[in-house]
């Protein structure tokens, strides 16, 4: 009974301890339009990503061709090619960038 008692009065604290969470901070209820467009700088949304530029590149460095393709990869967003992540792919090939 005490048990039953007990998670009786937790259940209601958090019930009431949720009751004044709002949304009014939520930046994405609302129609606010952007007046200009907003430019990220990453790969992922890079224009051409997926494109003819990103199909098809070998996914290690032992698969590359040549180091201008492991830079292009790298820019594709296969990160793993740049263990010490120093800018220089796959540095088997590309030694010093």
């Amino acid at each position: 009974m005490k048990k039953l008692i007990l998670a009786a009065a937790f259940s209601m604290l958090a019930l009431l301890s949720n009751a004044g969470v709002t949304t009014i901070d939520n930046p994405f209820q609302g129609n606010m339009v952007l007046k200009e467009p907003v430019k990220v700088d990453h790969p992922l949304f890079a224009k051409g990503t997926g494109g003819a530029q990103c199909k098809g590149l070998p996914s290690t460095c032992g698969q590359m061709a040549n180091c201008e393709q492991a830079k292009q990869a790298l820019k594709c967003g296969y990160k793993r090619l740049d263990r010490d992540k120093d800018g220089v792919p796959c540095e088997s090939i590309c030694p010093g960038g």
